[in-house]
């Protein structure tokens, strides 16, 4: 699929190659699985939107532009983040009335406390901060 080739779902506001999420794939195989991580390869776009900053250096990646193009737009506008994962969350709760909970795992040092953070930080943008925010 070339830059001018998207579907009518993909965001037009950041870079694309490939499908983000596999399954939107038009065909869910092994073969369509394959030549899309081999475009994305070949396009240098393999990507986890964390990354390693000494000195406690904010990410480009995790920005107030980052938070209003995730803010309300559906999972599948834009490449997978966790401001997607925690918009989805955040608007689940708003919209049921019931408590929501996300679940952080993995080793010593892969980034849970940095994603526990970054969530809190972006309901706390989202929600207005204040007294509404416990």
């Amino acid at each position: 699929m070339g830059s001018k080739e998207r579907f009518h779902w993909q965001s037009h506001n950041v870079k694309q190659s490939g499908v983000d999420d596999m399954v939107l794939l038009p065909q869910i195989t092994e073969d369509a699985i394959a030549a899309n991580l081999r475009k994305r390869f070949m396009d240098d776009y393999i990507f986890v939107p964390w990354a390693k900053a000494g000195g406690g250096q904010q990410m480009p990646y995790f920005t107030d532009r980052e938070i209003d193009l995730y803010q309300g737009a559906a999972q599948y506008e834009n490449p997978p983040h966790i401001y997607a994962l925690t918009d989805n969350m955040y608007r689940n709760m708003l919209i049921d009335c019931e408590n929501q909970c996300v679940i952080i795992s993995g080793e010593s040092g892969a980034g849970k406390t940095v994603a526990a953070k970054y969530i809190m930080g972006y309901i706390s943008k989202v929600s207005g901060g204040g007294e509404k925010v416990q």
